[in-house]
């Protein structure tokens, strides 16, 4: 009798388990994405059980490679990793302002939104990212900053109402694309020492975004984040003259490059090097990826004004960010 009932309460043990099992493995593969938003066509929450989670929040479509490319590249063949990959802006502002040709300005900037997406999709197959986890919130280029000024050493900024919505939006998006059982998250974006509104903008977001993720899920969040277009001691009121200084030419990024004045002192270095020489040539195919900021698209009245910007940054063997363990 004794061993009938150890053999019964085995059997139920053993189904328990099993049945917890398929709770989890269920909670890993079922999507978990939320399309309420009506801005990101993909859901995401679809990474390996258990595993890492990594998320890069980029301002426009380039910004991903620019930043992270060997990085995002690593983490998408480690075989433990879940990605995806949000472009918050549309890029529509990388042409010359008004009418193009036939094309009205409104026709004009939904064409360079369709490229820029296109290049997207491309730059981030080479980086090993299939398009399902990419996400295009598509909020108006150069237009999430009302007004901006310096104060304590670094710019505050005044947001539109886009761009209120947009840190919004982000908060709300991002948690939802981490899998269940995320081990950690890691959110890569760019950083609020950038000379660009919509990456100062993008900082708030993907840190906002971060915390929340945070405080409801309890694992470890990291935010890196790093400086794609400098500041310049004059106010002027476009992006991106810091081009012509930042980045350096050469392989490794000299941080005595970054531009130093009162307003602004020169940011501290970096917390953190990832050596990408062996992923320079991935880096380059995946930027190559984006004709129309590397070489201009002039159908759509888009011209680059500074191509040594690109190459420079074709030329690093290194990532660097400041980090934020939250």
């Amino acid at each position: 009798m004794n061993r009938s009932n150890s053999y019964w309460r085995g059997v139920v043990q053993l189904t328990l388990s099993l049945a917890v099992m398929v709770v989890l493995i269920w909670g890993c593969v079922e999507n978990t994405g939320d399309k309420t938003w009506g801005r990101s066509e993909n859901t995401g929450g679809e990474g390996v059980c258990g595993g890492p989670s990594l998320v890069v929040v980029a301002p426009h479509q380039d910004d991903e490679t620019i930043l992270a490319g060997g990085t995002i590249y690593r983490a998408a063949h480690d075989g433990r990793t879940g990605i995806e990959i949000i472009y918050v802006t549309a890029g529509d502002a990388a042409g010359l302002p008004g009418p193009c040709w036939e094309k009205s300005k409104e026709q004009k900037k939904r064409k360079i939104m369709e490229l820029r997406e296109e290049e997207a999709r491309a730059a981030c197959g080479v980086l090993g990212i299939d398009a399902s986890h990419l996400h295009f919130l598509r909020y108006p280029d150069l237009k999430l900053v009302a007004k901006s000024s310096f104060s304590e050493g670094r710019r505050k900024d005044v947001l539109t109402d886009a761009g209120e919505h947009a840190v919004a939006n982000v908060s709300d998006l991002l948690p939802t694309l981490i899998p269940p059982n995320a081990e950690n998250l890691t959110v890569i974006t760019t950083s609020f020492w950038d000379n660009h509104p919509d990456h100062r903008v993008v900082y708030q977001a993907a840190r906002a975004a971060a915390e929340i993720v945070r405080t409801q899920r309890g694992i470890p969040v990291t935010l890196m984040h790093a400086i794609v277009h400098d500041e310049i001691p004059i106010n002027i009121p476009f992006c991106c003259v810091g081009d012509r200084h930042w980045p350096n030419p050469g392989p490794h990024l000299d941080h005595s490059a970054l531009a130093d004045f009162p307003k602004r002192p020169r940011p501290p270095f970096w917390d953190v090097v990832y050596d990408v020489t062996d992923l320079v040539s991935v880096r380059n195919e995946a930027l190559n990826q984006h004709v129309s900021q590397i070489k201009g698209w002039p159908e759509l009245c888009m011209f680059v004004y500074y191509k040594q910007y690109y190459y420079n940054w074709m030329e690093k063997t290194e990532e660097v960010f400041y980090k934020e363990i939250l």
